[in-house]
């Protein structure tokens, strides 16, 4: 029996256009302003994924500007939720807890993260590497003190 079967064959070619393409325009942003030059940087690394490199992602200021709840239940903002973060969550509950700052790490505007992450409870989740390594290395050079955080 004949197992020839059709592949399509991978447009590697393409797909390197493709992020060339969008590391012109990362670069672009950030020359005029749109964006900032350390996130850009993130973007357009080997590491980062597809699609942190086409999405971007958002980073407050300063960890002090991080008022989020320390326990209880919070709301998810719709644009978050989903089939594995629900619209409402208990932060004592460790995975979902995980799930939502990994989501408003990736993508939760600076507000949302303003809104809803706690510094304590970033720097206490931090060791986890609740993020990927181009994310996590921005938040690390804006804030050094996550990397001083105690391990989990």
């Amino acid at each position: 029996m004949s197992m020839d079967m059709d592949f399509p064959v991978p447009d590697f070619d393409g797909a390197a256009q493709t992020r060339a393409a969008q590391n012109q325009g990362v670069r672009r942003a950030v020359s005029q302003g749109h964006l900032a030059p350390d996130i850009g940087a993130a973007m357009i690394s080997a590491e980062a994924g597809d699609w942190l490199a086409s999405q971007g992602f958002e980073a407050v200021a300063s960890l002090d500007d991080l008022e989020g709840p320390s326990s209880g239940s919070v709301e998810v903002p719709a644009r978050l939720a989903d089939r594995e973060l629900s619209g409402r969550i208990d932060l004592g509950h460790a995975w979902h807890r995980l799930q939502l700052y990994r989501r408003l790490l990736l993508t939760g505007t600076a507000g949302q993260q303003r809104q809803l992450l706690n510094r304590e409870l970033l720097q206490q989740m931090w060791p986890q590497r609740i993020g990927p390594p181009s994310l996590l290395r921005v938040w690390e050079d804006r804030f050094p003190e996550l990397l001083q955080s105690p391990r989990a």
